[in-house]
C-alpha cells in the first residue's frame, strides 16, 4: 500500500490519537499533583517534575518501539504538568494587586521559551535528532539541579505565610 493512499493515512491517524501521549494528564493527575504540592511545596516537585521530563527526553534518544516512546512522551508531559501550575503560583502570589499583570507576564514569558526552546532544538536537529534530544535532556536535567538550589528554602509553611 502507498504511504500516500488515504486508507494509510487514516490508519496512522487512529494510531497516532490512540498513543498514551494524547492524554490529558493535567486533567487526570492535577487533583493528586495538587495534593503533592500542598504536603511538600514546591521544594521538591519543581525539580522533581524537571528531572521527570529530563529522564523522559532521555528515554526517546536511543530507538525504541512506538509503545515506549508513547509512555516516554506521557510522562514528559507529567513533568511539564508538575511544573507550570506551580511556577503560576508564584507569579500570582508575588503579582499582589496586579496579579493578573503577573500572570500576563508568566504566560508571554511560558511562550517566549516555547518559541526560543522549539528554535534552539530545531538548529541542534542537524547534528541528529539524538544529540538534540541529548542535549535538550541535559539542559532540563540542570534545569533541575538549579531548581533544587533555588527552591531550597521553601517549605510548605513558607507558602501558608505568604497566602
Amino acid at each position: 500500500m502507498d504511504a500516500g493512499d488515504a486508507s494509510s493515512r487514516s490508519r496512522f491517524q487512529a494510531s497516532h490519537h490512540d498513543m498514551p501521549g494524547g492524554l490529558s494528564q493535567g486533567k487526570s493527575l492535577g487533583p493528586v499533583i495538587g495534593r503533592w504540592a500542598a504536603r511538600w511545596g514546591r521544594r521538591w516537585l519543581v525539580p522533581l517534575g524537571l528531572a521527570i521530563a529530563a529522564i523522559a527526553a532521555a528515554l526517546l534518544i536511543p530507538r525504541v518501539p512506538v509503545f515506549v516512546a508513547g509512555f516516554a512522551v506521557t510522562v514528559l508531559s507529567l513533568g511539564y504538568d508538575m511544573t507550570q501550575p506551580l511556577l503560576a503560583g508564584i507569579v500570582t502570589q508575588l503579582g499582589g494587586k496586579r496579579a493578573g499583570q503577573a500572570m500576563g507576564l508568566n504566560v508571554f514569558t511560558l511562550f517566549l521559551g516555547f518559541g526560543l526552546g522549539s528554535m534552539l532544538f530545531g538548529a541542534a536537529v542537524p547534528l541528529g535528532f539524538r544529540t538534540a534530544l541529548a542535549l535538550f535532556a541535559s539542559v532540563q536535567m540542570l534545569s533541575a539541579l538549579v531548581a533544587l538550589v533555588v527552591f531550597h528554602a521553601e517549605s510548605t509553611q513558607n507558602l501558608a505565610r505568604q497566602i
